[in-house]
């Protein structure tokens, strides 16, 4: 074969191979040195293609397709710089769990430092956050065979466990493309077909001697974690469960549900862990505890609940002040049941580390009988729990009425508007604190989902997007000005008619967050340099984008406005304009209004544990 029937060959071959292992989405970005691979995925009739002319917005779609499907999408680039912007979503996926497929072409290895257009060094650009990567050679007929292999190693990696980003770097030497187009044309149709279907599967072949890099998979199983638990669980009188935000809340959320309603376990549940908002099961009625951020701040609160063992799911939570308590409580146990790709204890708090599946352990602990009959917990434990969660969330749902000053009021505003089995994406910074801090807990059916590996606020809007992509339920993204403005590119993408996502946009005209913090007393340094006002009308974004645009006042008005944008399933922007010196005060209001309704309660005495 000549180069270019050679190099589309060798893509078929990747194309099918990962196909054939469960891959449907692919988000391509225009490049010359990616022909093959956008030849190629054009002849899967069952692969879904999509255009993003942003490295950067392709690489967090597919994050978003992958967090929300939890199956890896793949991600096409060319060569140079074009790789490099792949790199703040390899971060998030790698810290999060999870699945992407990167797919970048590259010149041929003998160009590499040496002065060749568009070449960079992409062989480990990514460090040591892939779960797997290979540098594969150029095409060969005779590493036709094995070529398919390594996409299927890169597939399987992918998926995990523990699922995260992997890497395929695929140089291609020229003529990239195929002599012939129109002969390209012809044979789309027939191999699009199917009848070439068996040649492309994975083929077992001879190892063709590519580059490559990966760790060691392995975890405990499941029966033997649960085993390790239960002994935990043998000896406590006082254990809660504090669950953080999980990779996979769909699975997690009714598992710690079900574990807390059987064992009389509270379990303080963040937005993001699946538990908070999932729908009522048949287990029973969970102590589910979702007012901590508030009553664990009052004096006395947090040391009259001390447990004796805790049991912690999922990443750092959201809330800082449970971080600071998990702190305190360091005359109990505890133990952290996770299988991810990165340790979830950087407060060296854990005394002991359960590499397992959180969900699947618990699930497994819950449904033993014996299990619940040996803990024995007494109601009084679990009552304590409730008393404060009920007095905090009354004390916040009056300091919330009729606050249009309060972003709190308009985090909770959208969750009550969505409908059962909807999403909602929710933006790193003030949005996911505003979730955690207001989002009183109820069945409401609903997954949350964010950015919560790194943390960051870029790739929200594509993130938002992908995640649309991978499901077929009403999405809706709570998000401030600057993340819009970082990834106003993302935007490009939502002309897709079958992207449906409300964007509620909290405008408060630079980064609220900042004025929380102490260093809003560093003027003059504050203002230009931490809150940053830009002064952007966003509705101009809109239009460039032909998207719809509306402002709304108060939360009354937003909630009606996400109910109507949720029935119409297009993408639309919803905006509130608020004022960060005004919310911060409003938050600050709330906080005072809970702290005097609990004030008498860190004083009582505990109740006594319930007997051996």
């Amino acid at each position: 074969m000549k180069a270019g029937e050679l190099n589309l060959e060798w893509a078929r071959r990747i194309v099918g191979a990962l196909v054939e292992a469960g891959l449907a989405e692919a988000g391509v970005a225009p490049g010359s040195r990616s022909a093959p691979l956008v030849l190629a995925m054009a002849e899967f009739p069952e692969l879904r293609v999509r255009v993003h002319l942003d490295e950067r917005s392709a690489g967090f779609f597919a994050l978003g397709y992958g967090r929300r499907a939890r199956r890896p999408a793949a991600v096409v680039t060319t060569s140079g710089t074009a790789v490099a912007n792949l790199l703040p979503s390899v971060v998030e996926a790698a810290a999060a769990d999870v699945p992407v497929i990167l797919l970048t072409a590259d010149r041929p290895r003998e160009l590499r430092g040496a002065d060749a257009h568009q070449t960079i060094d992409q062989v480990g650009i990514f460090g040591p956050r892939l779960r797997w990567e290979a540098d594969l050679p150029e095409a060969s007929e005779a590493g036709l065979a094995a070529v398919g292999e390594a996409a299927g190693t890169a597939f399987a990696y992918a998926t995990g466990p523990p699922a995260g980003p992997v890497h395929l770097n695929i140089p291609f030497d020229k003529p990239v493309e195929p002599k012939s187009a129109e002969a390209w044309r012809r044979g789309l149709e027939r191999r699009s077909g199917g009848e070439e279907r068996r040649a492309r599967a994975p083929g077992r072949g001879a190892d063709p001697g590519w580059e490559r890099r990966g760790g060691e998979r392995g975890a405990e199983t499941v029966a033997e974690a649960a085993e390790r638990v239960k002994g935990e669980l043998a000896g406590a009188r006082r254990p809660v469960l504090v669950a953080g935000p999980s990779s996979d809340p769909d699975a997690d959320g009714p598992a710690l549900s079900a574990f807390s309603a059987r064992l009389g376990v509270p379990l303080l549940a963040d937005p993001l862990s699946g538990a908070r908002f999932a729908a009522a099961g048949a287990w029973g009625k969970p102590t589910l505890i979702g007012g901590y951020d508030h009553f664990l701040r009052v004096p006395g609160v947090s040391t009259r609940l001390a447990p004796d063992l805790v049991l912690r799911t999922g990443r750092t939570p959201t809330s800082a002040v449970l971080e600071s308590a998990l702190a305190g409580w360091r005359a109990g146990r505890q133990v952290v049941i996770d299988a991810g790709g990165t340790p979830k204890d950087h407060q060296r708090l854990a005394d002991a580390y359960v590499r397992a599946p959180a969900g699947a352990v618990l699930d497994l602990l819950g449904r033993e009988a014996d299990c619940a009959e040996r803990l024995g917990l007494a109601g009084g434990w679990a009552r304590e729990w409730r008393e404060a969660e009920a007095a905090a969330w009354d004390a916040v749902e009056d300091g919330l009425a009729d606050d249009d000053a309060n972003e709190g009021a308009y985090a909770a505003a959208v969750l009550g508007a969505l409908p059962a089995g909807a999403t909602l994406f929710v933006s790193s910074s003030m949005p996911v604190r505003d979730v955690d801090a207001f989002g009183r807990p109820a069945p409401l059916g609903i997954r949350v989902l964010g950015n919560r590996g790194a943390n960051g606020i870029d790739g929200i809007v594509s993130t938002a997007l992908g995640c649309a992509a991978a499901g077929r339920e009403p999405v809706a993204c709570l998000l401030g000005d600057l993340a819009l403005h970082h990834d106003l590119n993302g935007l490009s993408a939502a002309r897709d008619p079958e992207l449906g996502v409300v964007f509620v946009l909290i405008d408060n005209d630079g980064g609220g967050i900042f004025h929380m913090l102490p260093i809003r007393e560093f003027e003059p340094a504050f203002t230009p340099c931490f809150a940053t006002p830009h002064g952007l009308d966003f509705r101009h974004a809109a239009r460039l984008h032909g998207l719809p645009f509306s402002d709304v006042d108060g939360p009354a008005q937003l909630a009606d406005a996400v109910r109507g944008a949720t029935e119409r399933r297009a993408t639309q922007i919803v905006r509130v304009r608020t004022e960060a010196g005004a919310n911060r005060r409003r938050h600050e209001a709330v906080r005072r209004r809970v702290a005097r309704v609990l004030a008498g309660f860190g004083e009582r005495a505990p109740p006594a544990p319930p007997s051996a």
